[in-house]
């Protein structure tokens, strides 16, 4: 715009130039442009990073081909200036908020809703998968009103319903209560979503951005931990995989990410204050349960029951909210704590996740909520998504959910195998 401003004014010879201020202005207004076409070319380009992240993955090749392809309508969707859900719907017509249901009450003084915007395309197939969606905000504020809608939009379009909620936040409440709420989301999906969405409650897979990717991941990780379910302790909150977006995974610093970029304890003083309102000294073991790399050590892994499911982890380099480093370290973790599981059982995890691999997906230049504003960097992240759980569901639709849990015994997992190798058997006979 400015540049066509410029160029209609020396059309009409207006002298812009022939001072020292419109001239610095001209020089300054050619800088701005430059940067901004090596930006928007970054962003761009972001679509080979991400489909690069998925190349030792089993994904389709013509899936991955199509992370990140700029159509006419998206191109419409990024730069006519309308409200998200009116551009992307451009891109993906049929989708649509059709309820908002209340999905808890909580409070003991004064009752509050907790809150659930559900999303779906007119053509959605009967007993669709579902995807919780965890809005962030630093665990302090955020709606459910305004979410990623590229990526809500594009899940939905592929047949999914995806249900985005709130939760309380701090300073109002204090941790666990956010993962509480969250894991009564799941609770009430398991109980309500055929009859009231026509959704499959078996299949839900969790995701959110920045504060609730920290909480999709406690989601994941958490499912043998019934203190966190007060009064929904009968419910299986167990989810199919975690879509992680730039969340934090250590409450502690462990290794000192925070502090070396910082050079202070910012993201600890912020965490006592707010969220857990209660001081790491003395209390390390609380600040561990709220950190999703704990989950992963040793001693905690060794009573765990469940499987831990599939993990989609992306993180901007550039992110200078959440260090890139605190994903990074999480992921390898995560891969390193497979990797050490005793044959037996890496032989019946593999079995039940049916191959399906984590993913980490490095996004280079991008900021914090670099997919929140419609761009093609957002879409392809979008894309990136919808291959993941598309991936997900056609691998593992058909196990069981009560399959996550682990035999106690090698004798158990044996005839397990056979089990389900004989039900797979069986099905592919039908087909």
């Amino acid at each position: 715009m400015h540049a066509c401003l410029m160029g209609f004014l020396l059309k009409k010879k207006v002298p812009i130039f022939s001072r020292w201020s419109g001239a610095f202005a001209g020089l300054v207004q050619c800088v701005v442009a430059a940067n901004l076409a090596k930006w928007y070319r970054q962003n761009l380009s972001s679509k080979n990073a991400i489909r690069g992240a998925f190349v030792a993955s089993d994904i389709e090749p013509t899936q991955l081909e199509s992370i990140g392809r700029m159509t006419w309508k998206r191109w419409l969707s990024v730069f006519l200036p309308l409200p998200q859900p009116m551009a992307v719907s451009l891109s993906y017509p049929g989708v649509s908020k059709i309820r908002t249901v209340t999905y808890a009450h909580v409070g003991k003084t004064k009752t509050k809703k907790l809150l659930m915007d559900v999303y779906k395309h007119q053509d959605t197939p009967s007993n669709a998968p579902i995807f919780l969606y965890i809005h962030g905000g630093g665990w302090v504020i955020g709606d459910r009103r305004i979410p990623p809608f590229a990526c809500v939009y594009q899940v939905a379009s592929m047949g999914w319903v995806v249900c985005v909620i709130d939760y309380r936040l701090s300073p109002g409440v204090a941790f666990p209560t956010h993962l509480i709420d969250s894991k009564r989301a799941v609770a009430y999906l398991r109980r309500n979503a055929r009859a009231e969405f026509d959704a499959n409650p078996e299949f839900i897979v969790v995701g959110g951005e920045s504060a609730g990717g920290h909480l999709a991941s406690l989601v994941g990780l958490t499912a043998d931990d019934k203190s966190l379910q007060p009064g929904f302790e009968d419910v299986d909150t167990s989810v199919r995989a975690v879509v992680d977006n730039y969340g934090v995974h250590d409450f502690t610093d462990r290794h000192g990410i925070y502090y070396s970029r910082d050079k202070t304890h910012g993201l600890i003083h912020y965490l006592e204050f707010l969220v857990m309102q209660k001081k790491l000294k003395g209390n390390t073991e609380d600040f561990e349960r709220a950190s999703p790399i704990a989950y992963l050590d040793d001693e905690r892994s060794a009573h765990r029951r469940g499987i831990i499911p599939p993990f989609m982890i992306t993180h901007g380099t550039h992110d200078n909210t959440v260090a890139f480093k605190d994903s990074r370290l999480f992921f390898d973790r995560l891969r390193r704590y497979r990797e050490q599981l005793p044959q037996d059982v890496q032989a019946y995890q593999d079995k039940q996740l049916s191959g399906v691999q984590d993913v980490f997906v490095k996004v280079p230049y991008a900021s914090h909520m670099f997919n929140f504003l419609i761009s093609p960097r957002a879409l392809a992240h979008g894309d990136a998504v919808c291959a993941f759980l598309d991936n997900v569901y056609k691998k593992t639709r058909d196990v069981p959910l009560e399959a996550r849990i682990l035999p106690s015994r090698v004798e158990e997992i044996v005839p397990a195998l056979q089990t389900s190798a004989a039900l797979s058997a069986t099905s592919i006979s039908r087909l």
